[in-house]
């Protein structure tokens, strides 16, 4: 009799002791197409030569800054698509972006240093991006944009993620429209930042 109470009481232990196991969630960053927004056939194409991102961000586990200089990434938040595709996407919203084997005169480079969450306070996205025409250099410019995180959750975060995606290709394509402007009076070269 004792040896089945020790048994159960065994067993009941190791069941406080074990912890369910949380099934990964997926998450993207350009959400789902939208069905309305079309193209403007008079915008200028962009053939987008390269994104570089940061090594830390070459992987599906979502990134949060706990400390100065420690870096969590989860193993249960994770991104659905690599990184770089999700940010193409959401750069085509506002940039429009050249399909595989077309090109088009300017060509951008887009280099990100920083993209993650800030001890669950906020969300930044930080690097440069450069603009070039011909192989001469437009416009390179440094960003550094942030955003309040004003609720908890990684869905709450990766759509503020988006947003801050959608500020830069808005950045960029208003570059772009300078450049336009500039060339169509004369000078053909923008200034850097």
């Amino acid at each position: 009799m004792k040896i089945v109470i020790g048994l159960l009481s065994a067993l009941l232990l190791s069941g406080c002791a074990t912890t369910t196991l949380e099934l990964p969630k997926y998450y993207v960053l350009s959400g789902a197409p939208s069905t309305s927004a079309v193209q403007d056939e008079l915008s200028t194409q962009v053939t987008l030569d390269n994104i570089a991102l940061a090594d830390y961000l070459r992987t599906s586990n979502m990134v949060l800054q706990v400390s100065d200089h420690e870096l969590f990434f989860s193993t249960n938040h994770l991104w659905a698509e690599p990184l770089k595709v999700g940010i193409e996407k959401a750069l085509s919203r506002h940039v429009s972006l050249t399909t595989v084997g077309e090109t088009s005169p300017i060509h951008l480079d887009l280099v990100i240093d920083y993209f993650h969450v800030i001890d669950q306070d906020s969300v930044i996205l930080a690097g440069d991006f450069a603009l070039k025409e011909d192989g001469k250099p437009l416009k390179k410019q440094r960003f550094s944009l942030s955003e309040p995180l004003n609720s908890s959750g990684y869905h709450y975060s990766v759509s503020v993620m988006s947003e801050l995606v959608d500020r830069l290709g808005s950045d960029i394509s208003k570059q772009i429209e300078e450049y336009k402007s500039a060339s169509i009076g004369g000078s053909t070269v923008i200034g850097s930042q």
